[in-house]
């Protein structure tokens, strides 16, 4: 990690190609209407909140179903089998980036039964611009799991890309890894795909751009303010 990282990241890999360990949930109409609640700036929070949970759960589930299954067969109440598919590991836990990716927690939670949840606190260093590692909690035996890694939103990359190093120092594998944001920055997209090729990446947009401050253009705007009601507020003299 060298310094100004994020802003090296924010101008690599311009006008390339997406990798083909990006996943990108479907671009359906209610997918788009979801999105139009979300990036309108006059949204109020309870609709925030409302439509960004309908989101989150939209990609949770497409996230899970990139998972490794298993052909099983059940009979029916009527006594006639249905060939069907079981996920092929129990073995799944969840990782937060805080605090925007703990806003994805309950989504996880609804759809893993008894799902074990780990948390990751990267917070920006105000002197430097850098990303720091200030807190960490997660599974003991972590390296025997699919790890979901959630984050609201990715724009360089470069918290993303400290919390899966912090993962591999945990003897989790790469390929074990899947990151879920719902939206991303192609330049952070890139930056995740060059450095870990085997770690999944899934998001439900990917927007061109990114600003002078690191926001993703067009973008949400600052999602953990929006969603928790942080917002600083214009005061008028």
């Amino acid at each position: 990690r060298g310094f100004k990282v994020r802003e090296k990241l924010a101008h690599s890999y311009t006008g390339q190609p997406l990798p083909s360990s990006l996943f990108l949930l479907p671009s359906t109409p209610q997918v788009r209407g979801l999105h139009t609640f979300i990036r309108n700036k006059d949204t109020p929070r309870d609709e925030f909140i409302f439509y960004s949970k309908r989101l989150i759960r939209l990609v949770i589930e497409y996230a899970l179903s990139l998972l490794p299954f298993k052909e099983q067969i059940v009979d029916t109440p009527q006594g006639v089998p249905y060939v069907g598919k079981r996920c092929a590991t129990d073995k799944i836990c969840g990782v937060s980036i805080l605090r925007a990716g703990e806003t994805m927690e309950q989504a996880v939670c609804d759809v893993c039964k008894d799902i074990r949840i780990g948390k990751i606190l990267i917070q920006t260093n105000a002197s430097t611009g850098e990303p720091e590692l200030y807190y960490l909690r997660l599974p003991k035996d972590i390296k025997d799991y699919k790890v979901i890694l959630m984050d609201a939103t990715v724009a360089t990359g470069a918290a993303a890309m400290m919390a899966i190093r912090v993962l591999l120092d945990h003897d989790v594998l790469e390929e074990n890894i899947l990151i879920v944001s719902l939206l991303m920055a192609e330049s952070g997209v890139h930056t995740i795909a060059y450095a870990f090729p085997g770690v999944q990446i899934v998001t439900t947009a990917v927007d061109p751009e990114i600003n002078e401050k690191f926001y993703v253009i067009p973008g949400i705007g600052n999602f953990g303010d929006r969603y928790f009601g942080t917002e600083p507020r214009d005061v008028k003299t």
